[in-house]
């Protein structure tokens, strides 16, 4: 069930409960994040704060630090865990119940592009901003525990999906276009929510974009799906053809000025 925070300080203690729990159980993950503590600042992002709204078991978790890959790395061997690079720069680690998804904030593609600007007087909202859809766009500084929720927050309320930046650039350098067509379908089925203008704008784009590419819109989606155990055992064909429908027929949002 969607839902937003209504006990800002229950909501932090329960991070901090399950957090505990994810430390004690990976004692040299633990070790770790204390290392990466002396360093800089450490950002839980996303599902794993949503889970906890939704009173859901994780399946992994999303860090994003304030420190150098470079020194990331050097604290990760310091540390022995096992980890692997994948093809963004971000760092994935196989720990006990969970995996932990890591990345310093200068290979997170929202500001290496410089498409989000970094003004540490308002990170969090900065890491909020950088999301590609609002509704992923939650953030928690685990030294402070404070959070924004902001752009979640209008998803739940709303139940409209919106890409958070507005600008062409954004969305066109985002690597992960047909993950984002996937998420933006899978939403829709789980949740019966809409999309916005902007957002419908840009699955439109994205849906001419890949049968310019393959062909066949639908087939490009089901042979990809495969790859997300998520998306493939809730989406099918008749739902991808269903919403590629949806987008093209539907009404345009009506902005009211007050």
């Amino acid at each position: 069930m969607l839902r937003v925070v209504e006990d800002i300080n229950q909501y932090k203690e329960l991070f901090a409960r399950k957090f505990q729990i994810v430390l004690a159980d990976n004692p040299k993950f633990r070790s770790f994040i204390y290392e990466a503590f002396i360093y800089g600042t450490a950002y839980v992002v996303g599902g794993y704060l949503r889970d906890i709204l939704m009173h859901k078991e994780s399946r992994d978790i999303d860090i994003i630090l304030t420190i150098p890959n470079n020194k990331i790395i050097e604290i990760l061997k310091n540390s022995h865990l096992e980890f692997n690079i994948n093809r963004l720069s971000g760092i994935k680690i196989k720990l006990n119940k969970i995996d932990a998804d890591i990345w310093s904030i200068d290979n997170n593609w929202a500001f290496a592009n410089n498409l989000v600007k970094r003004n540490d007087d308002y990170i969090l909202k900065n890491i909020a901003n950088g999301s590609f859809y609002n509704y992923d766009s939650l953030v928690l500084n685990v030294h402070s525990r404070n959070f924004n929720f902001n752009n979640y927050n209008d998803f739940v309320k709303t139940k409209t999906l919106d890409i958070i930046q507005k600008l062409d650039s954004y969305k066109l350098l985002n690597p992960t276009i047909e993950a984002n067509i996937l998420r933006a379908f899978y939403l829709r089925k789980v949740f019966n929510i809409d999309y916005s203008n902007n957002c419908n704008n840009y699955l439109i784009s994205r849906i001419g974009f890949l049968k310019d590419k393959y062909g066949s819109t639908v087939d490009r989606l089901l042979e990809l799906k495969k790859k997300y155990v998520k998306y493939d055992s809730i989406i099918n064909k008749k739902d991808i053809i269903d919403t590629i429908d949806y987008c093209y027929n539907k009404p345009k949002q009506t902005i009211l000025k007050l």
